[in-house]
């Protein structure tokens, strides 16, 4: 059986965290590949990213299913000396300049960014930041960002357009 679109959406996400290295512009460098849904990240597989696929919300409109699912994306870092804070706040804005950008900045088209016109509609940013910061003997800081990526399908078939 095929993947489905929402699979695949999921799957491209998890190829664009490979964009985010100071060599692309960006102010953080993480390793690739990013991570799917863990809980627990080992500190050294830091900076590292981690994709969350979250719940969907889904419509029938003419023979199709319009659906938005959320999707969180966090990034994790060792802050060293500098200012946790300010760490977090480059790790946001380079969530949001890597997932809202259309720009194909992967050297390998098969792992190209298929956010639109393929199989994305939209994306949105909904929300992001960082929850909690870090004891006086911690190292690590995250942060996230919420996509609402919307996409259609062929009513009663996941894997179609």
């Amino acid at each position: 059986m095929s993947d489905t679109i929402r699979e695949i959406i999921i799957q491209d996400f998890i190829a664009r965290a490979a964009v985010i290295t100071t060599t692309n512009g960006y102010n953080t460098n993480f390793q690739a590949p990013a991570l799917r849904a863990r809980k627990t990240v080992d500190p050294d597989e830091l900076p590292a990213i981690v994709i969350w696929p979250q719940p969907e919300k889904a419509t029938q409109i003419y023979g199709q299913h319009s659906c938005v699912m959320s999707i969180r994306v966090e990034g994790i870092a060792h802050f060293g000396t500098a200012n946790p804070s300010v760490v977090a706040e480059k790790i946001l804005g380079d969530l949001k300049k890597c997932f809202l950008s259309s720009e194909n900045l992967l050297s390998s088209p098969a792992s190209g960014w298929s956010r639109s016109p393929d199989y994305i509609d939209s994306i949105v940013y909904t929300g992001g930041g960082t929850e909690d910061y870090p004891e006086d003997d911690k190292k690590t800081i995250g942060s996230s960002a919420t996509f609402d990526v919307a996409y259609t399908t062929k009513l009663n078939d996941p894997c179609s357009q």
